[in-house]
Formats: C-alpha cells, sequence, structure tokens
C-alpha cells in the first residue's frame, strides 16, 4: 500500500479496499481519507479501534501507527491518499489546512456522515473523475474538492461531538488524559504511578477509573502501547533487536525479550523473521 507521489501523480484515488489491509502495525507519510461504502472492517489507529462501515468518513494520519483487525468479505470503500503539501499549492493559509487536518487524539478517527453522505459520496466520485480524465486544472479542482471534503469530515466531527461532549464525566476526561500522556512518554515512564503523579491523583485511582472505563488496567494499556512501537520497529525500522530495546527505553534487552514474548506469544527474533 505504499504509494509513489511525483510532481505528475501527487494524489492518489483508490476503491481497492486491499490498500488498507496490513498484516503489522503500520505508519504512513500520508494522509488518507476513507468513505465506508458497504460492509466493515475493524481498525486500531493509534489508541483507538473502531469500524469503518457503510455511511462513515474516516481519516488516518500520517505517523501514526495503525492494523487491521478485521474485514468483511463484501467491504468497499473509497479512499484518496495524499500529502499535505498538496493542498498548500491551494491560495489558502497554511494554518487553514493545518486546522482542517488536526484530528483530536482523544476521539476515533471517524464519524457518520448522516444525511450529508450522498453529497460526499459525489466528492469522492467527482475526484475520481478528475484523476481518470485529467480536464484542464484538474489538479487545481481536486484540492478545491478534497478541501471540501476536510469541512464535511469537520462538521461530522462537530455534529457528532456536540451530543458526545454532554455525555463526559470526570472519569472520561482522566481516562484520555492518562492515555495522551501514555502516547507521549511511554518510551520513558513504565509504572502506573508514574502517571498518576502527572495526573494529581494516586495509582490506585488511576486503576479504578481505567478498569471501570474501559474494562482494563492502565499497566495493560501502557505495555500496549510499547508493544504496538515494538512490532512497528521491528518490522520496518531496520533497527536491530537491541536497538529496539534502546529505542524503547529498555537497557536489558534480555528483559525487553522476555517482556515482548510474554503479550506477543513469540520472541522479537522471532518476530523479525516472521515479519520479513
Amino acid at each position: 500500500m505504499d504509494y509513489t507521489f511525483t510532481k505528475d501523480k501527487e494524489i492518489v484515488f483508490s476503491r481497492d479496499s486491499k490498500h488498507l489491509i496490513v498484516s503489522s502495525p503500520k505508519k504512513m507519510d500520508y494522509y488518507i481519507v476513507v468513505l465506508g461504502i458497504k460492509g466493515s472492517m475493524k481498525l486500531r489507529v493509534g489508541y483507538h479501534s473502531f469500524v469503518i462501515d457503510a455511511g462513515t468518513i474516516s481519516i488516518i494520519s500520517p505517523d501514526v501507527i495503525y492494523s487491521t483487525k478485521s474485514v468483511s468479505e463484501d467491504f468497499e470503500v473509497m479512499q484518496i491518499f495524499f500529502h499535505k503539501s498538496f493542498l498548500y499549492k491551494l491560495f489558502l493559509k497554511e494554518n487553514i489546512i493545518d486546522e482542517l487536518l488536526y484530528l483530536n487524539a482523544d476521539y476515533p478517527p471517524l464519524y457518520r456522515l448522516e444525511d450529508r453522505y450522498n453529497e460526499v459520496h459525489s466528492l469522492f466520485s467527482s475526484i475520481e473523475i478528475e484523476l481518470q480524465e485529467k480536464y484542464a486544472y484538474h489538479l487545481d479542482m481536486i484540492r478545491l474538492k478534497v478541501i471540501a471534503l476536510l469541512y464535511e469530515y469537520n462538521r461530522a466531527c462537530e455534529y457528532c461531538l456536540l451530543g458526545f461532549r454532554k455525555n463526559m464525566n470526570r472519569q472520561y476526561q482522566l481516562t484520555y488524559q492518562f492515555k495522551q500522556l501514555v502516547d507521549e512518554k511511554y518510551k520513558d515512564l513504565k509504572s502506573v504511578q508514574e502517571y498518576a503523579s502527572l495526573l494529581g491523583i494516586t495509582a490506585k485511582h488511576l486503576t479504578e477509573v481505567i478498569k471501570e472505563e474501559i474494562g482494563d488496567t492502565a499497566l495493560h494499556l501502557i505495555h500496549e502501547r510499547i508493544i504496538l512501537e515494538a512490532q512497528y520497529l521491528l518490522k520496518h525500522s531496520g533497527f536491530s533487536i537491541k536497538e529496539c530495546a534502546y529505542e524503547l527505553g529498555y537497557n536489558d534487552v534480555s528483559y525487553f525479550s522476555r517482556f515482548f514474548k510474554t503479550y506477543v506469544g513469540v520472541t522479537p527474533s522471532q518476530f523479525k523473521c516472521k515479519s520479513i
């Protein structure tokens, strides 16, 4: 699913759902905007697990680890792949584009379009036609249509979050503050106590809140984030196992290997060989 972007190919459109399927955790250096048409696919993007199905729109950002969990046989999507620099060629202030592409890490990057689905479907289709036919000024037209898509995404986002925020409580806020901290500091901080101190609460209270909110332990979430990055590094970075361990904050490579095997079921060496 890696695309080579050139001066003549700065944006890619695809209906092939296989481009979204990955065998191990992966990062891209481009954006993907996905419109669910039929069937379903379960993804994990960062900390969020969610389902792309008919009537949903999702954006996967560069440098965010994502993986495929399950895909239905009838899964159909439209996808647009592009670099942010493609949109910078419009006569818009860069901060406007940056704001449109900003994804709040507190929420899954997926929203249901409801009565805007047909309009968004038409935008995807028109981008596909522009790329196929290459009419005069087609790239400029496509940039405008992608901007329109991003506004539709943000509109759906605001609509969904209005109701969502009304039900947000202190426990929910703590849970996502904790997840954000883990995402920022997992290479340096490994214990629940360290995160609880940053949040100004006890480790016991943090553990109870996380368990009640998501049915999992705080320690498991920390370990899960480390393992996700470890799998990515072993698969894609070219690092040795020792280098991966050091990158993740482990000076004892043997301990890192035992820790990895506990969660993944194979050693880093076995995983690395299996992943090639």
